[in-house]
């Protein structure tokens, strides 16, 4: 065997580390940009908080004194964003006790879900014996209020007697909210009308209907139905109406904690990563967390730093250097990656509300248009990973002060079938949409969706066919 040596020259591609970092720091999310912060601020000794050296005339972190010249250098930086800057405030220790953000309970209490309601109610309206079996129907009941499979199919699952999983069932059926645990829609309004006979404030004829004229009642047949219960076409008529503005196909949509007394007023599971605002101009976005404005080069180091690139080299030693070009080029890469992330998911946003705006002015869902993120990309002259990384796990605070995940405004699905809900919630009964007729509805939208598709959608949200749904 002859062994040579020789030189040869290939060409490779080798990721830039600055590019890591940059990509790294895109993709955190507030929380984790904060301990980033954190964690680089304990590391770097050439990193700082000017914020943490008091002004020699007030004794007030400098951010707050505008007499500073810190302060008036800082508002005057090129890359200081005047439109969203604000001033850390000092914490008001005599805020008001009503005031929510200063509740440390309430910060810290856990959600109360609908299974968890519903347990708590079992064990107290079961023998101990049974609760197995109504915990285990209770974790098939979804977010609407219905139960997920049968009888049966709970039983043998269960390996335990049918007639005991429907007596279970039936008692977890008395709990509120009223409906829950139904298994189709016509159960779950027999239960409420049930429950309002027992309040006294029910209507016999609506539960007669949907007791034993079901199909009936479905199909329109308003006289067929008088001429059985014997009563007057405008009593099944009113009957009908009692329905539909006294019932709730959706019961478990119904149903808030039991310490909360404004439905809409739940304390928010996640903090925003962007938060948008309704101003006189159009609107203004703010990148929430820690301010990049409140981050610098310690002043020695930068002296330092300074002195070694313009000949002072000699006045160091070889470690000193090394140690003070490491440290200062690494903190002024750390900022401005922090300055280019709010920067990007400030454009993405931009063009996301600029996209959106029918949506934001207006909250209906209806108002949604097919969006991607290569899309976005394109139109900001970016690449695709980037959007991605800059919304992957983030939040967004709309005007309504409604906080979505950025996958929001990218799933088409879901706009869809809020869409179909919104039109035929919209519709006129005596002449409402035919499934093709919203299929057309949707096109027009820029939603290319078939009339099957359509039927797949309205199904699912448990709407009825147009003929059932005529007046």
């Amino acid at each position: 065997m002859l062994l040579e040596q020789g030189l040869k020259q290939t060409l490779s591609q080798k990721i830039d580390p600055k590019l890591i970092m940059a990509n790294n720091i895109l993709q955190l999310t507030t929380m984790e940009l904060r301990q980033a912060i954190e964690q680089e601020l304990a590391e770097n000794p050439a990193l700082e908080e000017p914020g943490d050296d008091p002004c020699e005339n007030c004794d007030q972190p400098k951010t707050l004194c505008i007499d500073c010249p810190f302060y008036k250098q800082t508002v005057s930086a090129d890359d200081t964003d005047l439109s969203v800057y604000e001033l850390e405030q000092p914490i008001d220790f005599a805020a008001d006790a009503d005031d929510n953000d200063g509740d440390f309970i309430a910060s810290i209490r856990a959600e109360i879900t609908l299974q968890d309601h519903l347990n708590t109610l079992l064990r107290a309206a079961l023998a101990s014996n049974h609760w197995q079996i109504g915990e285990y129907i209770v974790s098939n009941i979804n977010d609407s209020g219905y139960l997920e499979g049968s009888v049966e199919e709970l039983a043998y699952e269960l390996g335990r007697d049918i007639d005991e999983v429907e007596m279970v069932l039936t008692i977890i059926q008395t709990f509120d909210p009223p409906g829950i645990g139904a298994r189709d829609l016509r159960e779950c309004l027999r239960l409420q009308l049930e429950r309002l006979a027992e309040d006294d404030s029910g209507n016999a004829i609506a539960l007669e209907m949907v007791r034993n004229y079901w199909q009936e009642m479905l199909g329109g047949k308003i006289g067929k139905i008088a001429r059985k219960l014997k009563v007057s076409a405008k009593d099944v008529v009113a009957a009908t109406e009692f329905i539909k503005k006294q019932l709730n196909p959706y019961p478990g949509n119904s149903f808030r904690p039991p310490y909360q007394t404004d439905a809409d007023d739940f304390s928010a599971s996640v903090r925003p990563d962007v938060i948008v605002r309704k101003a006189e101009g159009g609107y203004e976005i703010e990148i929430a967390g820690h301010d990049p404005n409140l981050l610098n080069i310690n002043q020695n180091y930068r002296s330092m730093y300074e002195s070694i690139k313009n000949g002072g080299a000699s006045k160091f030693s070889g470690e000193d250097k090394k140690h003070i070009i490491e440290f200062v080029e690494r903190a002024d890469l750390f900022i401005k990656n922090i300055n280019q992330r709010r920067r990007t998911l400030r454009r993405i946003t931009k063009a996301i509300v600029e996209f959106h705006q029918g949506y934001l002015e207006t909250s209906s869902k209806a108002f949604l248009r097919p969006l991607t993120r290569t899309r976005i990309a394109r139109t900001l002259s970016m690449h695709e990973s980037t959007v991605s990384r800059a919304t992957a796990n983030k939040y967004v605070q709309l005007p309504s002060e409604e906080v979505v995940s950025f996958d929001f405004f990218f799933d088409n699905s879901i706009s869809v079938k809020d869409m179909i809900g919104e039109l035929i919630a919209a519709e006129d009964k005596r002449n409402p949409l035919s499934d093709q007729r919203i299929a057309d509805i949707l096109g027009e939208n820029g939603f290319e969706v078939a009339r099957r598709t359509v039927v797949k959608y309205r199904e699912a949200q448990k709407i009825l066919s147009s003929r059932q749904r005529r007046i």
